[in-house]
């Protein structure tokens, strides 16, 4: 009963959102959702306290990666310009600091995450990330070879 009730509340959730069939990352989120939810069968009250951290540690790469694509550019530039080596090391430090940081971030919380889930239920969710996004990987590889004429 209570998995009913969270699957019946997270599709409410997820049919609230604005579906834009244009942006598949929307409809993979949402299907990671539903399914994360089934695999390390939820309660309610781990449902409403998981997926806030999930998506915080979500936000936690995509500013990696933003950040990370600034940097790029930036590099890129700098050998564009023949710049100095110090000016490259630089650039190549604050790089580092940036992973360092997300790495610091992420463990944190990992670590919130683990005070919610059972053990069984951590087992269960690094499996399940690695999996997802193994499937998600093979996807991406079937579209791109059916779009090459």
């Amino acid at each position: 009963m209570k998995k009913l009730l969270i699957l019946l509340g997270l599709t409410v959730f997820c049919l609230a959102q604005p579906f834009n069939d244009d942006d598949p990352r929307a409809i993979i989120e949402k299907v990671k959702i539903y399914r994360l939810t089934q695999e390390l069968d939820l309660t309610t009250e781990q449902a409403v306290r998981f997926f806030p951290k999930l998506n915080d540690l979500q936000k936690i790469e995509r500013k990696f990666g933003e950040d990370k694509m600034r940097i790029i550019h930036g590099l890129k530039e700098l050998l564009r310009e023949h710049a100095s080596d110090e000016k490259i090391l630089e650039v190549v430090a604050k790089f580092e600091e940036l992973q360092k940081d997300k790495l610091t971030k992420q463990i944190e919380k990992m670590k919130e995450i683990w005070q919610i889930l059972t053990p069984v239920q951590r087992a269960k969710f690094l499996i399940f990330q690695e999996e997802f996004n193994r499937e998600i990987r093979e996807m991406i590889k079937k579209i791109k070879k059916h779009r090459k004429p």
